[in-house]
């Protein structure tokens, strides 16, 4: 299968991509789901960097160096954990995909409160403090860490968009890196009349059936689809950093950038956009982009090292961190992100 999986990435145009995506997703979710789990499951040495998690409401995986090792070893587990200077926190994309609790079996908001779950665990048992964390989520990811984060911060909003933060028992976390997110169940736009993008509107159709049971379900009570209704605010759930990758040819463009350019406008959050001429989720399906513009991937994935040795730098309680942590040394964050830009042009060879 890795045979397969590198001759796509190295041979076929993105444009036959886009198509051979489209068709799968277009299968049932039975199937698809089986397909898209074959294509994206860890490769042998991958595996090496994982070791997987299972508490009673929610699954998952740490990733990092070696860290199979810490495999039936928790307080090794642990101990890695503590020393790390930064935890990115992954919600993954896909109504079908496999991670969280899978539709149609499994409609929102079981998905969202798994998430809750998940990033509850990290601040209240592990007490891994806000300033080390960055949340990362892709499509339906992205609207799941948006929510997650209203839902530990600032659960109120949920019936009131006014509503302000009532959780101040554990800090926000440093950033949280969006690509192509979820936000709204609007395929009446213009951009849903382009045909070229992975998400297709009878595909949408689907997934809002499925995911979401639109069109039976009451909308007051889908808040992941009320995210593009907060205008102001901001910083009573989300973190002072965003970062948003979005694609000049995804029929959700202009749904995403208003987003940001709220979260821009209200003052509260720093927020980066970069735009990019491909299709939906360009960043983490990167048989998207074609392999003599691999220089995108590359210039992308260190602006994100950039981004997360700034949010960083910029915590709040960073020194608190270090006395925490037991940390011998002042944490070396120009050290860091240069290690971090070594590390990603290794795995961007020319």
């Amino acid at each position: 299968m890795e045979f397969f999986r590198k001759l796509i990435r190295s041979f076929i145009p993105p444009i036959f991509s886009v198509f051979v995506i489209q068709f799968i997703l277009s299968l049932s979710p039975t199937i698809s789901r089986y397909i898209v789990a074959v294509f994206t499951a860890p490769t042998k040495p991958q595996l090496k960097w994982v070791t997987m998690i299972k508490e009673k409401t929610w699954k998952g995986a740490w990733i990092g160096p070696s860290m199979s090792d810490c495999t039936g070893q928790p307080d090794e587990l642990l101990k890695r954990i503590k020393d790390a200077d930064l935890i990115i926190y992954k919600a993954h994309g896909g109504a079908f995909r496999v991670g969280h609790c899978l539709a149609p079996e499994f409609q929102y908001p079981v998905p969202v409160h798994e998430c809750v779950g998940a990033y509850e665990y990290l601040v209240n048992t592990l007490k891994v403090p806000g300033s080390k964390i960055i949340l990362s989520g892709d499509s339906a990811g992205g609207a799941l860490c948006l929510e997650t984060l209203i839902r530990v911060y600032a659960p109120d909003i949920l019936k009131d968009i006014e509503a302000p933060r009532t959780n101040y028992s554990i800090e926000l976390p440093a950033g949280l890196l969006l690509v192509s997110p979820l936000v709204d169940a609007e395929t009446h736009l213009w951009l849903w009349e382009f045909k070229q993008d992975i998400i297709t509107r009878s595909l949408a159709k689907t997934v809002l059936k499925e995911y979401l049971n639109l069109p039976e379900a009451d909308d007051e009570h889908l808040h992941l689809l009320k995210l593009t209704r907060i205008q102001s605010g901001y910083n009573r759930f989300a973190p002072k950093n965003l970062l948003c990758y979005v694609g000049e040819r995804e029929v959700m463009r202009d749904v995403i950038l208003r987003l940001t350019e709220c979260a821009k406008n209200d003052g509260s959050t720093k927020v980066q956009v970069r735009q990019e001429n491909y299709e939906h989720n360009w960043y983490f399906i990167r048989e998207l982009v074609g392999h003599h513009e691999n220089h995108v991937l590359q210039q992308c994935d260190e602006q994100f090292v950039d981004f997360a040795a700034h949010c960083l730098q910029e915590s709040d309680s960073q020194v608190t961190v270090v006395e925490t942590l037991e940390v011998q040394q002042p944490l070396n964050l120009k050290a860091l992100a240069s290690k971090a830009k070594r590390t990603v042009k290794a795995h961007h060879p020319k």
